[in-house]
Formats: C-alpha cells, sequence, structure tokens
C-alpha cells in the first residue's frame, strides 16, 4: 500500500478515507475548507492543533500523522470498495484538478525536504517529576513538522515520564520538541539539569533572582535553586506530542 510521504498529501488521504468533503472535513477539525484545501497543496505551515484535532476527530495516529510510518488509524479498519461510485468519482475529481493545475502537493509545492525535519529522539526519558540521571544517546530521529520547529536549528526531543506537568497537558510518555539553548525566560517550560540530573519543569525567577523550577500539578513542590548548585538550562520546550494506544 502506498504510503503518503507528505504531510499535505496525508492529511488528504484521511479525508478520502473518511469520504468528506473539504468543507465537511474542515468543520470537524476547527478550520475552513479553504484552509484545508491549503494543508493538502502544502500552502502554509500546519500547526500541532490542527494535527491534535485531525487525530482526535477521526482516531488517526500522530506518528503517522507526523511521519507516514505505520498505520493511519489507530484500530484496523475495513478498507473501502475501490469500486464504489462515489470514491472513484472523488479521485477523478481530485486528478482532474491537479491536471488543470489548480491542486499541487506539498512536494510539488515546497520539496519533502521542506515539509518535515528529522528530529533527534533520545533514548532516555526526562522525568516530569523529581530529576534523575538523563543518559545522553539518541534512540532514533522522528519527523516533526518544520513550521513546528519555528526556524529553530538545534532542536531535539525527548519522552516525558512523570505526572508533575499534567496540569498544562505534559503527560508520561509525551513526547517533547525541544530548542537547545542554555538561556530562558521565567514562566517558559524547560529541560534543565540541577547537579547532573535532568527534569522538565516551569523556570521560576523572582524579582529578587531567586530561581526554582515549578511543577504544575498541586501534588508536587517547587524545587529551589541555590546560587551554589551545578545548574544549566538545557533546553525550552516548544511542543507536545501525544500518541493515543
Amino acid at each position: 500500500m502506498h504510503q503518503p510521504s507528505a504531510l499535505g498529501e496525508r492529511i488528504r488521504a484521511v479525508r478520502r478515507h473518511y469520504r468528506e468533503t473539504q468543507e465537511e472535513f474542515g468543520e470537524k477539525i476547527g478550520i475552513s475548507g479553504n484552509r484545508v484545501s491549503e494543508l493538502e497543496n502544502g500552502k502554509g505551515g500546519t500547526g500541532a492543533g490542527v494535527v491534535q484535532a485531525l487525530c482526535a476527530a477521526f482516531s488517526v495516529r500522530h506518528q503517522w500523522v507526523l511521519s507516514g510510518k505505520g498505520e493511519m488509524l489507530e484500530k484496523a479498519e475495513k478498507s473501502r470498495d475501490e469500486n464504489d461510485l462515489s470514491h472513484r468519482l472523488l479521485l477523478l475529481e481530485e486528478r482532474v484538478g491537479r491536471i488543470m493545475g489548480t491542486a499541487t502537493t506539498d512536494r510539488e509545492e515546497t520539496g519533502e525536504d521542506e515539509a518535515v525535519v528529522q528530529v533527534p529522539l533520545y533514548s532516555s526519558a526526562v522525568p516530569a517529576g523529581m530529576p534523575a540521571a538523563a543518559a545522553d544517546e539518541v534512540e532514533c530521529s522522528v519527523d516533526f513538522p518544520r513550521s513546528w520547529t519555528k526556524g529553530k536549528k538545534n532542536i531535539y526531543a525527548l519522552t516525558v515520564s512523570g505526572d508533575s506537568m499534567m496540569d498544562i497537558g505534559i503527560m508520561p510518555g509525551d513526547t517533547l520538541l525541544v530548542e537547545a539553548r542554555e538561556t530562558a525566560r521565567d514562566g517558559q517550560v524547560v529541560i534543565a539539569s540541577l547537579n547532573s540530573e535532568v527534569t522538565v519543569k516551569t523556570l521560576c525567577i523572582s524579582a529578587g533572582g531567586a530561581v526554582a523550577l515549578a511543577p504544575e500539578n498541586r501534588k508536587y513542590h517547587p524545587i529551589p535553586v541555590p546560587p551554589d548548585s551545578d545548574f544549566r538550562i538545557m533546553g525550552v520546550v516548544l511542543a507536545a506530542v501525544r500518541q493515543y494506544r
């Protein structure tokens, strides 16, 4: 079975599978039909919110949407009959559109390499709880829409363990997209090393300059950062991706 190689192709594949018009499809994921057409044709970036809404509305796997790897749907569904008249008409309409120059794929519009970016995924989970020792081995690379990186160059990914950040939607098992940097602003969610142990927390800097790493779960307490501690920022979290099983 052909796996769509560009993000726009995959969005189109979901819409075709459920036999939705662009207007019907857009209504279910909170965007206009015109915006659906733009996304399918590689015009403009695709935000995390749209991907999450698509996965929730149509039971599509995040991993497949982002990379095209694995199965499209959370649960296997019966294949559509290729002889079905409405499906054949839909395919014919889109093929005619391409012939007339009114539709292009992501690869045709921007090039496949411009649609997604490969991000190294580190093998050890970063705790969203008490800090724990972190490993620096890269497990694999994962594909993210380039628009999610916001033009940043030094990007990596980590998996979350623990529940101390759940009040802002960061859950155990989530994959974090992180910009590697050594500075951050008060209130940003950071990957930080404290005395050689790594954690994900919200950075808090008081008016007097005191630093703490704050959880986003009321059952946990902020972790103070003493002035004489070995403390450094390792990155700022840009996005969190969840795969439903």
